[in-house]
Parts: C-alpha cells; sequence; structure tokens
C-alpha cells in the first residue's frame, strides 16, 4: 500500500480525550439551553456525535456530567481570581476613590461571563442538592481565603478590623449584583448598579481620605 493511501492510527488515548472532550462541550450546551431536568444523556451523546455507550463509558450520567463541568469551571475561576488578586493595588485607590471598588466588581463581570445560563442552572442546584450546595461551599471558601490575603496586605490602608468577615461582605456583595446582572436580568442598568457597588465597596474598606 502507497504511503498516500495508509489509514492515519489515532491513538486510543487521544480518540478518548477527544470525546470527553466533545460529551464536555455538549453537556455546557445543552445545561445552558435546556436545563439540567430536561437534559438527557442520551440528548448529550447525540449532540455530542457518539453513541451513548461511548458517553457511559466516560461518565456515570448527566450529574456526573455536570459535576465534572462545575470542577473545571471552577477551578478557571479559581486561578482567574488568584492571577487577578495578584495583580490588584488596593494600595492605590486614584482619584475619587471608587475605583478600587469597581475593578473587584469588573473582575466579577469577566468570572460570569462563561454561560450564565449554566450559572443560573448550577446556583439553582444548589439550594436543592448536598453535593452541588458543597462544592459551591468550597469554592467559596477559596475565593474569601484569596480575599483575606489581599486585604492583608494592605491592613494598614484599611477602616475593617475583622479581615475574614469583610472579605465575605465583598464576595456576597459582588456575587448578589453580579448574578442580578448576569443571570436573572437587573431592573436597572448594569453601569448604575456596578458604579454603585464599587463606590459601596471602596467605601467600607477604606478609611477616610
Amino acid at each position: 500500500m502507497s504511503s498516500d493511501k495508509r489509514r492515519i492510527i489515532v491513538p486510543k488515548q487521544k480518540r478518548s480525550e477527544e470525546t470527553r472532550a466533545k460529551i464536555l462541550a455538549a453537556g455546557v450546551d445543552l445545561f445552558s439551553r435546556d436545563g439540567f431536568h430536561s437534559t438527557t444523556s442520551k440528548k448529550i451523546a447525540r449532540h455530542a456525535g457518539i453513541s451513548i455507550g461511548s458517553f457511559y463509558n466516560h461518565f456515570e450520567d448527566k450529574r456526573n456530567l455536570l459535576i465534572e463541568i462545575h470542577r473545571i469551571h471552577a477551578s478557571k475561576v479559581h486561578d482567574m481570581i488568584g492571577d487577578a488578586l495578584k495583580i490588584e493595588s488596593l494600595g492605590s485607590p486614584g482619584p475619587g476613590g471608587s475605583n478600587i471598588g469597581r475593578d473587584i466588581v469588573e473582575q466579577s463581570l469577566k468570572l460570569h461571563d462563561f454561560s450564565p445560563e449554566l450559572h443560573r442552572e448550577i446556583t439553582a442546584l444548589a439550594y436543592s442538592d448536598p453535593q452541588f450546595s458543597e462544592m459551591s461551599r468550597r469554592e467559596e471558601e477559596r475565593v474569601v481565603e484569596l480575599m483575606v490575603g489581599l486585604l492583608e496586605r494592605h491592613r494598614d490602608q484599611l477602616r475593617v478590623d475583622d479581615l475574614e468577615a469583610a472579605a465575605r461582605v465583598v464576595v456576597h456583595a459582588a456575587e448578589e449584583v453580579v448574578h442580578s446582572i448576569k443571570i436573572f436580568g437587573a431592573p436597572i442598568e448594569e453601569k448604575r448598579l456596578t458604579d454603585a457597588l464599587g463606590d459601596m465597596l471602596f467605601r467600607f474598606l477604606y478609611k477616610d481620605s
């Protein structure tokens, strides 16, 4: 057989990784579009262009798939937050003061750019499914820990004394407003909300200038 007619053999591991990636992408699409309860394993397999048997070779069921999607996204979010907080300069409030608060808000908005519809599904499951609830709790604790580390580096410029409590207030306030914008649809313009939140966070954290 001439070399130009030889069949290219794809290694099993590479094929397996490609199939897994297709399933993950299909899961994100369908969970976002149709919701968790209206999505089935068969629909995911069909959307991914694979057999249902191939689906079950990689995931136990659709719930197991969504847990893995959530785990991968949470890991990426944690890395992004860590990188953002490393370069964040709470020691430079700047003219008008509230730009630091807005920086925190802008980072929160960027972190929720990934499929707001999927965020809505996972948020809903966190209230009804113990495993999703525990995963969300662990994710929040990691974010709070990073925020405490940031505040600690600039303690002398802050008006708050309890840094852990302050970090939790910042994280929850930003999350609540960002969810109202990205997931639930805020009743007023995004900029009005983010400006107000940024100003509130700055005034909460910093000593009077």
